[in-house]
């Protein structure tokens, strides 16, 4: 079984695929995260699930109890 934290640190540097609880999809380059994996992204784009809007939001904080799913790009 992977660890949260170990697959975090192999995520580093990385473009990933973010599912959060409201459906939202965010993608962009993983620079960051704490102790309660809260993550910093930086040249973010944001999805509905529709997958009919983007829109760019540069660097992002996220709250790790908002993130449903991690996916390596």
């Amino acid at each position: 079984m992977v660890m949260p934290q170990t697959l975090l640190e192999k995520s580093l540097d990385k473009r990933v695929s973010l599912l959060l609880k409201d459906g939202r999809i965010m993608e962009g380059k993983f620079v960051g995260f704490d102790e309660y994996m809260n993550m910093v992204l930086e040249e973010t784009i944001e999805n509905n699930t529709a997958g009919e809007e983007q829109r760019r939001l540069g660097m992002v904080v996220l709250r790790g109890n908002n993130v449903v799913s991690i996916s390596i790009l």
